[in-house]
């Protein structure tokens, strides 16, 4: 698809990822994709047929399906081609008038379709049509729990103020949200986002380091935990990944997601 807009490709993803509601993970595992697509055409001498935008949504279209939230080819092409063909200003390509907007009746619905489709059967090629990767998301929940229990006094370990114990009625009622839904929650998931969409970090070091080394900086940045110096991060570690994440693993992530671009 053409970028008249001159939007780049992660802000496209990223944006499509809003307009169609697609959770977190589905978005951190279209970044997976695009990084396992570009790994192998750099280890392959042919050249990759797409362009950046029609490989991101082939990418988003197949993480949709995924993570169980699938899109239908018309829900993804309409707005995606809204996106990149919106006016904008201060720019060279405002003096041409914006094609007619997409629908399902347009003439140029069938063809994109027919691209998108064939998209995502060279993207599973790639893939060796293996859907299902590990993704950090998975696991920040779960190290965002655990990093937070030592902060909880004696009494809120009964089942009155453990949150987690409340059924959704009592949630409802009360106006009790999920963890990952709090400030804090929202916060781990925007670094692992960030960590999804640098190669560097996503496609070289397992997930479980990547979901603490989240959890990490993320709650470092509002003042908790100790410091690594002192070897309270190791012992941190152990616990917040249940004795199965590599503490050399795990720094070496912290340096590369400190180390990122805001």
């Amino acid at each position: 698809m053409s970028n008249p807009s001159l939007l780049s490709p992660s802000t496209f993803t990223d944006t499509l990822a809003s307009l169609l509601r697609l959770p977190d993970e589905t978005l951190a595992i279209a970044y997976i994709y695009l990084h396992k697509h570009a790994r192998f055409h750099r280890g392959s001498t042919s050249t990759c047929p797409l362009d950046p935008y029609t490989l991101s949504l082939s990418t988003l279209s197949l993480a949709a399906k995924a993570t169980e939230s699938p899109r239908p080819p018309s829900a993804i092409l309409i707005p995606a081609h809204r996106l990149l063909h919106q006016p904008q200003p201060h720019s060279p390509h405002t003096s041409k008038p914006p094609p007619p907007p997409l629908t399902t009746t347009s003439p140029t619905y069938p063809p994109l379709r027919r691209t998108l489709l064939a998209a995502e059967q060279h993207l599973l090629r790639t893939l060796a049509f293996t859907l299902r990767v590990p993704s950090p998301h998975a696991f920040l929940p779960r190290y965002l729990a655990r990093a937070l229990e030592p902060l909880a006094a004696e009494p809120a370990r009964d089942a009155q103020h453990d949150y987690a114990r409340w059924t959704r009625e009592a949630k409802d009622e009360w106006g009790v949200v999920e963890l990952m839904d709090t400030r804090l929650g929202r916060r781990v998931r925007e670094w692992g986002l960030r960590a999804c969409r640098s190669e560097e970090v996503v496609a070289w070091w397992p997930s479980r380091a990547v979901a603490a080394g989240c959890v990490w900086v993320a709650v470092r940045e509002v003042g908790l935990g100790g410091g690594e110096e002192d070897g309270e991060g190791e012992e941190w570690v152990g616990r917040v990944g249940g004795g199965k994440v590599d503490a050399g693993e795990w720094r070496e992530v912290v340096g590369l997601l400190e180390g990122l671009d805001p």
